[in-house]
């Protein structure tokens, strides 16, 4: 798919340069839309829920809603740290439906987080997935009920695993964007 938009990613605190790099490239190749890198924030302290042990993803989107610049189309949000809304125990990531704003969590997308070996690969997948399911509610897309489908909403891991990267052909008939 092709937008005529410019976006950016914005790390909250150290993520890897590798994870931003394919990052871009993929939401390039996927929605045609140059990401620029910005310089990492540092991630406000005020989003921590001590009970919890997890940042609250409202509010980092609120938080990013007023430092997003004027001639930026759409911004995500990439923090290395474990989030959550009231409602859930934790998100892989939230968006602002038909806004700009998105945000996603790397944590729970490592091997590692579950007591298995690293695996690179599976995680940039992983990553990957869930940037553009984000980002597609930012772009209008809802929820959708093919577990193949990236808008397919990811309650475990297996599901971010089972799904595509590209929303399923009746997703993209929903919405005025052509493929």
């Amino acid at each position: 798919m092709k937008l005529e938009s410019k976006g950016q990613v914005i790390p909250f605190g150290d993520i890897e340069k590798d994870v931003l790099m394919i990052l871009r490239k993929e939401l390039y190749n996927i929605f045609g839309i140059e990401f620029k890198i910005s310089p990492p924030l540092s991630i406000p302290e005020s989003a921590y829920n001590s009970r919890r042990q997890q940042y609250h993803s409202s509010y980092l989107i609120r938080y990013l809603k007023k430092l997003s610049g004027k001639n930026i189309d759409l911004t995500l949000g990439v923090i290395d740290k474990d989030l959550y809304v009231p409602q859930l125990n934790f998100v892989f990531g939230e968006a602002e439906l038909n806004g700009n704003i998105a945000v996603i969590s790397l944590i729970r997308l490592k091997q590692e987080f579950y007591g298995f070996p690293e695996n690179k690969n599976i995680f940039y997948q992983r990553t990957v997935k869930e940037a553009v399911h984000e980002l597609g509610h930012v772009l209008g897309f809802h929820h959708c009920t093919n577990p193949k489908c990236v808008m397919f909403f990811s309650n475990s891991l297996s599901d971010t695993d089972r799904k595509g990267k590209y929303p399923c052909n009746s997703c993209l008939k929903k919405i005025s964007i052509t493929k």
